[in-house]
């Protein structure tokens, strides 16, 4: 098939999150089953722009990339050159699947497939749930100008994008689920974010514990992920204060990276609680020092107040790390069924205990780990992923080719 992934950016970086490294590995899967995937998008990468070539294909491991110039406004990444190719190219392809909403080449993408009839899917990378819509966790004057934006949005030309879709993508039920309050009326259907699973028996050079001697003979309990308010940090930490008063056999690690300020406040907790002498900053890790880490940590946490998937957690489930999730991560469910993990409360206390208990039992920790190899090699993997998709594209291809047959 000709397939058509339209998103704001394709920049392999860290303030990008989620919806970027899926959209990377999709594609890339795609290619590999035989399909002729193209990708069109801005040159936005986070505060700046991207070096690369413009409005012109860059071949990336066989996907076809097309650079678009950002333009004003820049918060909504407008590119008119972008919504040109658009209305010269879309008709070429057999379908379109857009990976956002909220931003302008979302809609421009959705009304060009509608003019030409050529059905589209629609990836809300979790920005359908109320959590998202309302961000609830920013400062208010922040939470209050996403909520006039997102309501515009949704208002002017969200329902519209959303309405005509040939089907919503979700990567978890539990997303899925979230985004029934709108009431939408197109179909929806659940296929996750993959992993690649071979990297997780890689091993580095150099391990993790020996760059940090505080870890020898200790237990590593380890945070990898953006240091954002919404990953429940102010939870975290008093939670390893609490632990730290029942044992003194471990080094929390908080490894990831995030904006200044909001470091600095992380920081300035740790020490607050007196955790310095418990906890190691190794900042943003990646490639094979982040998967050594993964290996060598004893027990991974993420109490976020909202995840809509969590790659993170499935690299840990990959390494054969226990994990300690929140019910608000929303891959917990798989998490739960496969016997991989444990779903805290977000308090403090219930953390510290669920933590204690993991490092308490080593068998339990080794078991569960098993577990999670298991569910992320059944589940996963971009090749299972790729081959999930395919059917669904096929299945909306198909009933397309029927209904235009019908309306001739």
């Amino acid at each position: 098939m000709r397939i058509l992934h339209v998103i704001p950016s394709f920049a392999p970086a860290w303030y990008h999150g989620g919806p970027v490294y899926a959209a990377f590995g999709l594609t890339r899967a795609l290619v590999q089953q035989g399909h002729k995937v193209t990708v069109m998008t801005t040159n936005i990468n986070g505060p700046g722009v991207l070096d690369v070539p413009l409005e012109q294909p860059v071949l990336m491991d066989g996907v076809e990339v097309w650079y678009f110039p950002l333009q004003r406004p820049r918060a909504w990444c407008f590119s008119r050159p972008l919504g040109l190719a658009l209305r010269q190219q879309v008709s070429d392809f057999d379908l379109v699947h857009i990976h956002s909403v909220f931003l302008w080449p979302t809609s421009a993408a959705a009304f060009w497939c509608r003019k030409f009839k050529v059905p589209y899917l629609l990836r809300p990378a979790g920005a359908l749930d109320p959590i998202c819509l309302t961000k609830a966790y920013e400062r208010w004057w922040v939470s209050l100008s996403s909520r006039v934006k997102k309501g515009a949005y949704l208002t002017m030309l969200g329902r519209m994008d959303l309405r005509h879709a040939a089907a919503l993508h979700f990567t978890s039920q539990a997303e899925m689920e979230a985004a029934q309050f709108l009431q939408l009326k197109c179909s929806s259907f659940v296929v996750p974010t993959g992993i690649d699973t071979a990297q997780a028996d890689v091993a580095s050079a150099t391990p993790f514990r020996e760059r940090y001697p505080q870890l020898a003979g200790k237990h590593m309990v380890l945070f990898l992920s953006r240091f954002d308010p919404i990953k429940g940090l102010d939870i975290l930490i008093p939670a390893i204060a609490k632990l730290a008063q029942r044992r003194d056999d471990f080094i929390l690690v908080l490894a990831g990276s995030g904006e200044n300020a909001y470091v600095t406040q992380v920081q300035d907790l740790v020490t607050a609680y007196g955790l310095r002498n418990h906890t190691i900053f190794p900042g943003f890790v990646q490639g094979e020092e982040k998967w050594q880490l993964l290996r060598e940590a004893d027990v991974f946490v993420l109490p976020s107040y909202h995840e809509n998937f969590g790659v993170t957690v499935v690299e840990s489930l990959a390494a054969g790390l226990p994990i300690v999730i929140s019910q608000q991560v929303n891959i917990y469910r798989e998490v739960v069924e496969a016997g991989a993990g444990v779903i805290t409360e977000l308090t403090p206390e219930a953390l510290a205990s669920t933590v204690n208990q993991l490092l308490s039992r080593p068998s339990l920790r080794q078991e569960m780990g098993q577990k999670g190899r298991q569910l992320v090699s059944a589940r996963f993997g971009w090749d299972t992923i790729a081959k999930e998709m395919q059917r669904v594209y096929a299945s909306i291809h198909e009933n397309h080719g029927r209904n235009v047959h019908h309306d001739s």
